[in-house]
């Protein structure tokens, strides 16, 4: 097992730990609810500066220099871009995810029936698909503040299908692509658990009238 796969299972540990201290202590849903999604962000946030600085590590190892440094910032500009316009703008920003996520999935579909071009394009690249996981990932776990259920169907979709459309194809190694995708799968569930936490929580605190 590699280190970013060691790294993500530990994010997950943590969550699901820090999550059941909160879940003890909180009683109220709304509350419960709030505390999930925060916490989920929280953990992907943390998730993407690690990624970010092992990707940006290899990067300046290989292919290192002035080079490695113009492929970290093709995918963090473009991320940190993303994750602003999510908090500030998240109406206009929701739909381009979607756009974005399904484009990448496409590729990914594309790649899935064509081996031997996806491994032409990760020798010459490195693990295009996990960065861009990581990438399209977190911005969407910044949306999730904001628009939750949406965010963490995107993210739940970012998680999975990649990932599966690569084993299924055998079109590529997916240790890195496990690692990029474990934790905005866990994100992406927390969020919609938030979501049906809250719903429910609304409903239990609805008072009916007493029959006159």
């Amino acid at each position: 097992m590699n280190v970013p796969v060691i790294l993500a299972l530990g994010a997950i540990i943590v969550f699901a730990v820090v999550m059941g201290v909160v879940m003890s202590r909180e009683k109220d849903p709304q509350r419960r609810a709030a505390a999930l999604t925060r916490t989920g962000a929280a953990v992907m946030a943390a998730f993407t500066v690690i990624g970010g600085i092992f990707i940006g590590g290899f990067a300046m190892q290989d292919p290192g220099g002035t080079t490695g440094t113009l492929m970290t910032l093709a995918w963090v500009v473009p991320m940190l871009i993303l994750a602003v316009s999510a908090w500030f703008w998240p109406a206009a920003t929701a739909p381009l995810l979607l756009a974005l996520a399904s484009a990448f999935i496409a590729a990914c579909v594309w790649l899935a029936f064509d081996p031997a071009a996806l491994s032409a394009f990760l020798s010459d690249n490195g693990p295009v698909i996990a960065v861009s996981v990581l990438a399209l990932a977190f911005p969407a776990a910044v949306l999730g503040l904001k628009v939750t259920a949406l965010a963490g169907w995107l993210l739940v979709a970012l998680g999975v299908l990649p990932l599966l459309i690569t084993i299924i194809g055998r079109s590529g190694a997916v240790g890195s692509l496990i690692a990029a995708s474990l934790v905005p799968l866990a994100c992406g569930i927390a969020y919609l658990l938030s979501v049906r936490m809250a719903r429910a929580g609304s409903t239990s605190g609805t008072i009916h009238p007493a029959a006159a």
